[in-house]
């Protein structure tokens, strides 16, 4: 472990946070524990009304901690630690997740083994499998990242679980805040049409804890499902045809969620075949992505997302504008 605050540093570890009281200290061990030489920084961008700060300030001094006056979505949070971060190499997860030991050296060295690879990243492994409701969240959001799944280029990552160059964030800007949770999705979409790869290591491994009620993993599908509409709406990602012609969406709306459902289970079945062990969740999972559905319907008829702003290569100032609006402080 090589962890310094004042130093040069080689990577920087960036978590965001939101009312992390119960799992920042799991989450903070894992990555201040990584068995490596390299010279790494953690900075946690919180807006918490918990005692998340309170935990960091007194039990981890060696973190930057960056506080939001209110809450703040985790993209405009990155974005803000961003321009802090002093590693050439930055590393993201989530304050709910714990990564593994030789996570940072395995992403560090996937970044040497593919130089002309900018954006990297790694498997998922659900850290509470307890409830249906946590393996069937898992599974709508990263059973295409779970850690049986080939490596190779693909057209996104979660961020719970990726790093980029530098020079990433100053070529293409930052985070869309307004599209969490699909602000990801969002700004892999631009990479990409800018003739970035992203690649995926599945030994780079984290564990992330999920919604574990019926309630909140249902609300959470219904907002994934208006921002997918949202987003579809100013890219050219597969389904954009309907959201952007909502008159012609009609006859097709009511298969959405039924098609999401068996590419899910497919995907499930190859790549965690004991899944068939717990046949409870499959119905769980449907009505999920129901509500992921009318969610889509409103994101395509209702009151939607304002317009995207252009996205040329951003300026000093307009870089700043993007990640100081919050009103970040530094600790």
């Amino acid at each position: 472990m090589a962890i310094c605050r004042n130093q040069p540093v080689a990577c920087s570890v960036i978590i965001p946070s939101y009312n992390s009281a119960r799992t920042i200290r799991a989450c903070l061990d894992s990555v201040l524990g990584q068995r490596t030489d390299l010279t790494y920084e953690v900075l946690v961008a919180d807006s918490s009304s918990d005692a998340t700060p309170r935990i960091v300030r007194r039990h981890y001094p060696d973190v930057r901690l960056i506080r939001f006056p209110r809450q703040t979505d985790p993209g405009t949070a990155r974005n803000a630690a961003v321009r802090q971060a002093r590693g050439e190499i930055l590393l993201f997860t989530d304050s709910d997740c714990i990564v593994a030991p030789d996570w940072l050296e395995q992403m560090v060295q996937t970044h040497r083994d593919l130089p002309g690879c900018r954006v990297v990243g790694g498997a998922v492994v659900n850290g509470n499998p307890e409830t249906l409701a946590s393996v069937a969240g898992y599974l709508i959001e990263f059973s295409e990242y779970m850690p049986s799944a080939p490596a190779g280029v693909v057209r996104s990552l979660p961020t719970c679980n990726i790093s980029y160059r530098r020079g990433i964030f100053e070529e293409y800007g930052g985070y869309v805040g307004k599209y969490y949770p699909q602000e990801d999705y969002f700004f892999h979409w631009r990479l990409v049409k800018g003739g970035e790869q992203i690649y995926f290591n599945p030994a780079i491994q984290v564990r992330h804890f999920h919604r574990s009620t019926l309630p909140d993993y249902l609300r959470h599908n219904r907002r994934f499902g208006i921002v997918t509409a949202c987003v579809l709406k100013v890219t050219d990602l597969p389904g954009a045809f309907l959201a952007r012609h909502p008159w012609l969406a009609p006859p097709f709306l009511p298969f959405l969620p039924f098609i999401k459902f068996f590419r899910t289970s497919l995907r499930a079945l190859r790549f965690a075949p004991d899944i068939w062990r717990r046949p409870l969740v499959f119905p769980v999972m449907l009505l999920g992505l129901l509500f992921w559905g009318i969610g889509f319907i409103w994101g395509i008829y209702g009151p939607c997302l304002d317009d995207t702003q252009s996205f040329r290569r951003p300026t000093e100032t307009k870089w700043a504008r993007m990640t100081e609006a919050a009103g970040e402080t530094s600790e």
